[in-house]
């Protein structure tokens, strides 16, 4: 059953992307069920006949598509509907059908609503997830994270005046999030009475915005203001927003000047994040910065093998070096092609493959090509455009228009790829120095000429649409 699960939240990921609204894709896919899957079968359940109807009319092309995305091959696919005056059971999602608006409200609230179950009510099934989940022992550690993990267990121990506010930056999907919910945790586990509040700042700024609406800002200042432990995910998003940026200074101060622990996390660091007010910028940067970069090809291995155990995914070392030469820079989408991975493998019971894994992260990252598709594709563009064949580029010929051609492969090899001068060099049989020195050619040229810059332009459209 929990693989049934999987495969209808993927499933449920893909069918979304292709509704322009929330609340559309909501209407006909909120309560939506696979009950069987086999080689030849899908079996789904919704909630009523007329659903049932307007999915197999207006939607059954995207959902076999959708479907046979998530699993990696065709099937037949039935919808099934509880009989007339039967029970209508909620399954996955029994969020109503309304305006865009109000459901990025509702889905806002959602989300506090989940961690504060966890902060107000230690036996919740949230609280139990996120014990399971995001903790320091379940967060890999490497060269990339080792000081902001290190600073966010210190902040736990209570003796880390200097740490406040502790300012933790880095790119989307590197863990930042999960330090968040680790400190929780570890200060939950310490001492349960403590008022902990952790929040996104989207949500910071719709709670102000309906409270002032409301005459609520009494209760919403001495909501925030009494915390123990303040926590605010994705502070970049104050940005430019002068009203929240002064509430939330004061908050700031009577939180900092009550020797009360502030965590806050950014994609960017405080002199980065404009249009901020100088008083914001320098309360952020007075405490420790911490940043987290993207993780190191060890570092990706380690996470991506104990994410396999976890999902009880057998994966070769093969195949496990694999994805992580291929995903460079984001460990969620490295859970996210596992968590296809998984799906595929539990239904057809197949070895995972370059191509299954191509095939699942062509779905997370669609702009991911494996690097030898890639410069295949560069050779193939620059030799049309420029009416040179592969063969005369890759050659020893040094004509003005094939020189030409060379030097703009060589260029966008650089640019599209992470292969090294070296590595790019002999793939025209040629040393490191010729590449530098092409590349340096053409980098001058965009610079000085409108005609180089545009084929440029012109061939990365066409390596990206071909």
């Amino acid at each position: 059953m929990s693989d049934l699960r999987e495969i209808n939240d993927l499933l449920l990921e893909q069918l979304a992307d292709k509704f322009p609204t929330k609340s559309s894709f909501t209407i006909w896919f909120g309560n939506f069920e696979l009950l069987e899957l086999t080689n030849e079968k899908a079996v789904f359940r919704t909630q009523t006949d007329l659903k049932k109807g307007i999915i197999e009319k207006r939607y059954m092309d995207i959902l076999c598509q959708s479907l046979e995305t998530v699993i990696g091959f065709p099937v037949k696919i039935e919808i099934t509907a509880p009989p007339p005056g039967g029970v209508d059971i909620p399954i996955i999602d029994d969020t109503p059908a309304i305006a865009p608006t109000e459901e990025d409200k509702k889905e806002a609230d959602e989300r506090k609503n989940m961690i504060n179950s966890f902060l107000n009510d230690a036996d919740s099934s949230f609280s139990k997830k996120l014990l399971a989940e995001y903790t320091f022992d379940t967060f890999i550690e490497g060269s990339s994270n080792k000081y902001a993990k290190a600073a966010c267990l210190a902040v736990t121990n209570d003796n880390t005046a200097s740490y406040n506010p502790l300012f933790i930056y880095g790119g989307s999907g590197l863990g930042k999030t999960h330090l968040l919910y680790a400190v929780i945790n570890e200060l939950k586990r310490k001492d349960p009475t403590r008022n902990i509040i952790y929040c996104k700042c989207e949500d910071f700024l719709n709670e102000m915005i309906n409270a002032m609406r409301s005459n609520g800002m009494p209760e919403f200042k001495e909501k925030y203001r009494k915390a123990d432990v303040l926590l605010i995910d994705d502070v970049q998003f104050i940005a430019g927003k002068v009203q929240t940026q002064e509430e939330f200074f004061h908050t700031f101060s009577a939180l900092y000047e009550a020797d009360k622990q502030i965590i806050l996390t950014s994609d960017r660091p405080p002199k980065e994040i404009k249009p901020l007010a100088d008083r914001l910028q320098s309360r952020f940067e007075g405490g420790l910065m911490a940043d987290v970069q993207p993780p190191s090809f060890e570092l990706r291995i380690a996470i991506i093998k104990k994410k396999a155990d976890s999902m009880n995914l057998l994966i070769s070392n093969e195949m496990v070096n694999y994805i992580a030469e291929r995903l460079h820079n984001n460990i969620r989408q490295i859970e996210g092609v596992l968590k296809r991975l998984y799906a595929q493998n539990s239904i057809t019971s197949t070895p995972i493959t370059k191509e299954s894994i191509d095939q699942a992260i062509s779905v997370i990252d669609p702009g991911n090509i494996p690097t030898d598709v890639l410069v295949e594709k560069i050779l193939t563009a620059v030799s049309r455009y420029y009416g040179v064949p592969v063969e005369n580029l890759k050659s020893k010929k040094k004509t003005d228009n094939i020189a030409n051609a060379r030097h703009m492969a060589i260029y966008l090899i650089r640019e599209l790829t992470n292969l090294s001068y070296k590595e790019t060099g002999n793939i025209f049989g040629r040393d490191y120095s010729t590449a530098i020195a092409s590349y340096a050619k053409v980098e001058t040229n965009i610079k000085t000429m409108n005609k180089t810059a545009g084929e440029v332009k012109q061939l990365i459209k066409e390596i990206k649409e071909n």
